[in-house]
Parts: structure tokens; sequence; C-alpha cells
């Protein structure tokens, strides 16, 4: 004979699987999580450089800004090569971007560090393009360039006019930096411009105390070479850290905002459940057969069972995905990331993360549920319970800083954090003990959940107890 918390749990999941809707979030969601991770990266690759008029007073101020954009623009390629090389071809890193350095520009740099890259890693190599190209100005002054800023004209060829540069010297020889633009909110050009500018004014006051020019340039390269190593390796034997050894903690991040988004979503679909079957008199029939604690572990194992089915799903599309693209996204930043998600000890802190977190605050948003007689009515807790919610999210931002830190990993032992700073705190060399240990706690607390969610939900629906109904007794009283 089948257990009636398993008619009450299959009972749940047949209403949710057989509805059209949940067919349609099946197939959406991973076209928009798709859309969202993506999209971001191809509107940026396929926007064109943008175009940068100079202005000046003086031509080798203006000289020097655009030196500095050429700069800049080799700088970005080469950080993006260098990325890139250090996931897909470590061993000859050095060489490449030797090459790279080597090259007259940043177009010739590019070229030659692709020709010296291991044949397997051509597939995918970087063709970084500059965000900016500087243009000569179309007007002798500012006043001039404003119609082309305004998108009223336009340069030759139709390009428009992204912003200008007007560069002017005061009375004691200071440059004065003015950046003309309709997008307000940017502003990088003007960064790139008086670092360019900073450095004219260092080689001018040292000029000024007998040191060349060349000299000054040669003391502005001094820099130290920095590395970040992990102490649980030694230094040259894989201990050197990179984006392979960062990626875990992104997929953290991004696994703890899925968590929460599946639990609060989940656990707002079982609110709406109960109040509707209380209101159409199901749950009185339905409590004629099966106890409130059996009629509660079947909703929330039926609920956990379609979200399995979502999980599954999406993990195959996933899976299957990955493996098409392995060659294509496997050294890139997204394929490293991609590729953190199978980290054993990431995915045991997630299953344990959504299966006691999802019982937990599923348990509660069925107890509230029982005591709401309306959808209005229910909708009046959302607010504090949404808040309850947003707890954890709270120390998610601290927990990226420091995940070991002696209140974050005290915060972890809380059952409302647990499931969250879990899986924050895995890349961090969370210990198989700790959790098995936190595992344990949530499961304890969710037992006692449990237990306490079933005396509210036979109050609200056997003896039809509402917050309502005590509100109106408390007025009496």
């Amino acid at each position: 004979m089948t257990p009636p918390v398993i008619l009450v749990a299959r009972r749940e999941y047949l209403a949710y699987v057989t509805a059209w809707g949940f067919w349609l979030s099946l197939i959406t969601a991973p076209l928009l999580f798709a859309a969202m991770l993506f999209a971001p990266v191809l509107l940026v690759r396929a926007e064109p450089p943008r175009a940068l008029a100079i202005v000046a007073e003086r031509a080798e101020d203006a000289a020097l800004v655009a030196a500095a954009f050429e700069a800049d623009a080799r700088a970005a390629a080469r950080a993006e090569i260098k990325l890139y090389l250090d996931a897909a071809a470590p061993e000859s890193a050095s060489a490449v971007l030797t090459a790279f350095d080597a090259a007259p520009d940043a177009q010739a740099a590019i070229a030659a560090a692709r020709a010296l890259s291991p044949r397997q890693a051509r597939a995918a190599f970087p063709s970084p393009s500059p965000r900016y190209f500087v243009v000569p100005a179309p007007a002798p002054a500012i006043e001039g360039v404003k119609p082309y800023l305004s998108g009223a004209r336009a340069l030759a060829g139709g390009q428009a006019l992204f912003g200008a540069l007007n560069i002017r010297r005061d009375a004691s020889g200071i440059p004065l930096i003015e950046y003309w633009s309709v997008n307000l909110q940017h502003d990088e050009p003007t960064e790139i411009a008086r670092r360019a500018l900073r450095l004219a004014m260092q080689r001018e006051a040292l000029a000024a105390q007998g040191i060349a020019a060349a000299e000054a340039d040669r003391l502005e390269q001094f820099q130290p070479n920095v590395a970040q190593y992990d102490p649980r390796h030694s230094a040259g034997a894989g201990g050197e850290v990179t984006m392979r050894q960062r990626a875990p903690f992104y997929a953290a991040i991004g696994l703890a905002l899925v968590l929460w988004t599946v639990v609060f979503s989940v656990a707002n679909m079982l609110l709406s459940g109960v109040i509707e079957e209380k209101s159409n008199k199901i749950l009185d029939t339905l409590l004629t057969s099966v106890t409130p604690l059996e009629m509660l572990m079947g909703k929330l194992m039926g609920v956990a069972a379609v979200s399995a089915t979502l999980f599954l799903f999406w993990g195959a599309i996933g899976a299957g995905l990955a493996s098409l693209a392995s060659d294509s996204l496997g050294a890139s930043l997204i394929g490293q990331i991609a590729a953190a998600f199978a980290d054993p000890r990431l995915m045991l802190a997630f299953a344990v993360g959504f299966i006691t977190g999802y019982l937990m605050f599923g348990a509660i948003f069925l107890a509230l549920g029982s005591l709401c007689d309306s959808i209005q009515e229910a909708q009046t807790l959302l607010g504090p319970v949404t808040i309850l919610l947003m707890l954890p999210m709270l120390l998610i931002g601290p927990a990226i800083d420091n995940p070991n830190s002696p209140i974050i990993a005290a915060a972890s032992w809380f059952p409302l954090f647990t499931p969250f700073l879990m899986l924050m705190r895995a890349p961090a060399g969370l210990s198989w003990g700790e959790i098995a240990g936190q595992g344990a706690l949530m499961l304890a607390s969710v037992a006692v959940l449990l237990l306490l969610a079933a005396r509210v939900f036979r109050a609200g629906v056997v003896n039809q107890i509402s917050l309502a109904s005590l509100f109106r007794r408390k007025r009496r009283g």
C-alpha cells in the first residue's frame, strides 16, 4: 500500500507538471538565463569602437593623449590574451606575450601573438578591438565640434562622434581637461587623458631639474612584477592564482543567487497552493485521510520533485551545451566558470543547501499559508518574510571579500544563513567535516521546524484559525 505522504506528493507533482505554464517555464528559463549571461558580452563585442576627437591648444598635448589611448587599447588586448593563454596554453604564454610586446602597434601585436600561439589554442584566440579610436577634430575649436557631438552632423563616412576632449593650459601651464559628450554617465576618456597629462607634467618637472625626458620615461616604467599564490600549493607547482582558481568563487555566487531564487519561488508556490486549497475546502477533504504532518511533508516532497525535474532538465541542457562548446569555450572566462560548477565540494554544498533550505523556508510558507484566508491576506505577510529571506543575501558581499572571516564562519552555522554561506565558503577550502556538520545542524533544525509547522498547519486548517480571527479575538479581549 502506498504511504499517504507519497500519494500527497504525487498529487502535488502532477498538479504542477501537467500545467502548460510548467512547460513554458521549463523551456523559457534556460533561454532567458543564456540571454542574461551572453547578451552583455555579445553587445560589448558588437559595439564598434567609439570615435573621439582631441582639441588642444598644444599639439604635443594632443599627441600625448592620442598615444595614451593607443597604449590603453594595447594593454587591454594584452590582458585579454594573457587571460586566455593562462587557461588554454599556459606553457606558451610567456613566449607569446614576448612576441606581443615586441610588435610596433596593437593590431600587429595581436597578429604576432596569434601566429606564435599553439595550434590548438588558435580556434578561440581572442580578437580584441579598442574601445576608442582617435579621429582628427572636425573643427579647430570645441564650439565647432559640438554639432558633431549632438548628432546634428556626422564625421566623414557617416561615423558618429562619441566624445571630444578639449585640452587647455592655464596661465601657470597646468592642463585643464574638458570632456564633451552626450553620454553623461561616461567619463573613462577623461581618466585616460588625465594619466597621460600627469606624466607630461612629471616630465616637465624633472626637466626643470636637468633630467632628460627619456630618463623620466624610463623611471615611469619602474614597477614590480606581482603574482598571487595559494599557500595550499607550492610556488612553481601550480600554486599561482589565475582565473582558473578564481572561477569557483564566481560559480558559487551564481549558485547562491540561483538557490535563493528557487527557494523563494517554490516556497511562494506552496503558499499560494495551500491558500487556494483551503479556500476551496479541498484540504478539509484530504485531511480526512492523512494527518497534517503527512500533508505538510507530502506537499513539500511534491514541489521538491517539481524543482528536481527543472534542475535535471536544465542540467542536461547545460551539460550538453558545455560538451559541444568545450573546444571553443573551455579556455575562456565563461568556459572556466562553467567547468567550476562541476566541483564536487560546490555541488555537495548546493545539494545540502537546496534540500535543507527548501524544507525550512517551505515549511514556514506552508504554515503561514494555513493561517490565511485569501491571497490578499497572504500578501501582507510576504513583506516581512521576504525581508527574512533577504537577510542571508546581505552577507554575500562580505563572504566574497573574506569567506573565512570569523563573522562569516560563525554565521554559516546559523540555520537561516547556512544554505547560502556554505556555498560561498566551499571554494575557499571548506572542509568535508564542516559541510557534514552544517548539513546535520540544518537537518535537525528542519526536523524541529517541520513539527512546529505541522502544529500551526493543523491549527490553521483543522481548527480554522486564521490571522484575521486571532486579530479579532485580541481586539475583543
